[in-house]
């Protein structure tokens, strides 16, 4: 779908994956997700999207229970360049499109995230950069799960089509995994690091940091490599 002209183009098939980490990410380009997020917000069930980055493929590969989780989302998608070498999708396109697609069809967004000075900070960087997304409400998860129920309830309640979440992983993973079938909306988007650089201008981390985090990742992704020849 071409957002510019309004009108349906023919995109490549999201039927390539890759593995890395043992955790299988889409391989597609903008359009096809986009396309993808779409179908899923006109659906009748819950659909989960993830944006994945080094740092939680890096902290979830050897945590019990987080790949089973990460496998049982709709469609996990590289949010970094790093993970397929330049060849992907770029999140911050994918969200922008997203984010303009749910303001023209006037969609409902809830947003959750760990505290509520986090979800107020970003509905504040919202209201002043997309000011016609609808925020039907917002929910506070802490680390320990505690609420759940009355977020479920919340988002239910505010006949939510997306949740836009700023949780961290592996809580995340493993919690959209127990209570999916729960929400009455339309698609989970855990998107957190992404909504911060887009919304917050909140900077990735230092030239030094980046470089680092890059050498342990490949290192990393090149002993998976190297253990399955």
């Amino acid at each position: 779908y071409n957002f510019t002209t309004g009108k349906k183009v023919q995109v490549r098939q999201m039927n390539e994956k890759i593995n890395i980490l043992n955790i299988e990410l889409y391989q597609t380009s903008a359009k096809a997700a986009m396309q993808k997020v779409v179908q899923y917000m006109e659906s009748d069930s819950i659909n989960t999207v993830e944006i994945i980055t080094m740092d939680m493929l890096l902290k979830g590969k050897d945590m019990p229970g987080w790949k089973e989780a990460v496998e049982s989302l709709n469609l996990v998608l590289p949010g970094e360049t790093e993970i397929l070498e330049a060849a992907g999708v770029r999140e911050k396109t994918l969200l922008r499109d997203t984010a303009g697609y749910i303001q023209r069809n006037k969609k409902r967004v809830f947003l959750v995230a760990q505290s509520e000075t986090e979800l107020l900070e970003m509905e504040s960087a919202i209201r002043e950069h997309d000011r016609k997304l609808i925020l039907a409400g917002r929910g506070v998860l802490p680390p320990d799960g505690a609420g759940i129920e009355q977020v479920i309830n919340a988002v239910n309640g505010a006949e939510t089509d997306c949740i836009f979440s700023l949780l961290p992983s592996p809580e995340q993973e493993l919690l959209i995994q127990r209570n999916s079938a729960l929400l009455n909306a339309r698609v989970w988007f855990g998107c957190g690091s992404v909504l911060k650089e887009i919304y917050m201008k909140k900077q990735k981390k230092g030239k030094i940091q980046r470089f680092l985090r890059r050498k342990v990742f490949r290192y990393q992704v090149g002993r998976q490599q190297r253990s399955e020849e």
